[in-house]
C-alpha cells in the first residue's frame, strides 16, 4: 500500500509581478455586508476548476444584504489577511475593517448593536484589476472575507474628536485560523460579477 500526503500543497506556477498591469493598493468605497446564517451554503456555486472561486452567493428567501458606504479617502483601511503558524498546518486570520461615519439612535440600535454580536460575510471590492488576463479578465475585484468561519467584531470603538471617524464608529470584524488565504467572487465577467454583486443587497426571492 503506497502512503501519501493526501492534502499535500505544491506551488503550481510562477511567482511574477504582472509587468503590463501591475497591482495597486486600496479598495473601492462600497461593499457588501451579508448576516452569514442568511447565506444559502448548500447552494453555494464554485468554478469547477478553481475551488476559491465563488460563481454565485444566494441568500436564504427573504434575506439580503447590506451596502458599506465609506466615502473615505482610505475605504476599509486595515483589511488585511496574515499567516497563522500552527501546530499540523499553517492558517491563516483575516480581519475587515471600516469606519461608520454617523451616530444616531437608529445606527446604534440597527447597526453597532448587530455588529458587536454577530457574524458575517463581507465582500469588497479590490482597485486592483487584472484586466489583462485572456481567460478570466477582472477577476481580481470583488473578494470576499469570512465565508469558512466568518467575521466577528474584534474591535469597535467611537472617539468623539477621531479625525479618522469625524466622531462616528471604528469596526474591526476577524475572521480567525481559516485555511483558505482568500476567496473570490467572479463569473464569467466583470459586468456579469457586478451584476451579482449589487444584486446581493437586493431581498432574496428564491
Amino acid at each position: 500500500m503506497a502512503f501519501s500526503n493526501l492534502c499535500e500543497t505544491l506551488l503550481s506556477a510562477d511567482i511574477k509581478p504582472s509587468c503590463d498591469n501591475p497591482i495597486v493598493t486600496g479598495v473601492e468605497p462600497i461593499g457588501v455586508i451579508i448576516n452569514r446564517n442568511d447565506i444559502d451554503f448548500a447552494n453555494i456555486v464554485y468554478n469547477g476548476t478553481r475551488k476559491t472561486v465563488v460563481e454565485d452567493l444566494p441568500l436564504k428567501v427573504g434575506k439580503k444584504g447590506y451596502a458599506i458606504s465609506i466615502p473615505s479617502n482610505t475605504p476599509f483601511a486595515g483589511t488585511d489577511t496574515n499567516l497563522v503558524a500552527g501546530t499540523n498546518s499553517n492558517k491563516f486570520t483575516s480581519n475587515v475593517g471600516f469606519v461608520i461615519l454617523n451616530n444616531d439612535p437608529d445606527v446604534t440600535e440597527k447597526v453597532i448593536k448587530g455588529l458587536a454580536n454577530g457574524e458575517f460575510v463581507v465582500v469588497i471590492q479590490n482597485k486592483y484589476n487584472n484586466k489583462d488576463k485572456a481567460l478570466t479578465p477582472s477577476d481580481s475585484v470583488h473578494e470576499i472575507y469570512g465565508l469558512e468561519k466568518g467575521l466577528k467584531a474584534s474591535a469597535m470603538g467611537n472617539d468623539k474628536y477621531s479625525a479618522d471617524t469625524d466622531g462616528g464608529w471604528s469596526v474591526v470584524l476577524t475572521e480567525t485560523e481559516h485555511p483558505t488565504p482568500a476567496y473570490w467572487f467572479y463569473d464569467t465577467n466583470l459586468v456579469t460579477t457586478e451584476t451579482k454583486f449589487e444584486a446581493l443587497t437586493d431581498v432574496a426571492t428564491s
